[in-house]
């Protein structure tokens, strides 16, 4: 899986001072990630200031629009449904699962598997 750059923070490292070099040695990322985020920065007019208040996914939509964005094949379930009902005593993401997997399966649409249920409950929480 390729790790999104978080590019709030090398904005942040930029206004600093830091150089693109320093920035990727410290974030563990290539010279050319980070000259990518300068470039897109420059081109978008973007600066420190203007994105201190944004989240970092926010200001990654601002310099790269449309990037990672895609639309699930799989039949999407009622998220914040399954939230309230992992809140009773009880149930588990397994006993949802099944339910959505039944759910689709009644309707004719592709079901995710279980473990992409899982990770796609857990972004939408975070």
């Amino acid at each position: 899986m390729v790790r999104r750059i978080k590019t709030k923070l090398v904005l942040e490292l930029r206004a600093q001072g830091l150089t693109g070099r320093m920035i990727a040695q410290a974030q563990g990322v290539s010279r050319n990630s980070i000259a990518a985020v300068f470039a897109a920065a420059d081109r978008a007019g973007i600066e420190w200031d203007a994105v201190a208040d944004r989240s970092d996914a926010e200001v990654y939509a601002l310099m790269f629009p449309g990037r990672g964005e895609h639309e699930s094949v799989f039949v999407q379930p009622d998220w914040e449904r399954v939230h309230k009902e992992l809140a009773r005593v009880g149930v588990t993401l397994k006993l949802l699962h099944g339910e959505y997997v039944d759910s689709c399966a009644a309707a004719g649409g592709p079901a995710m598997s279980y473990d992409r249920f899982c990770k796609t409950y857990a972004g939408t929480v975070s």
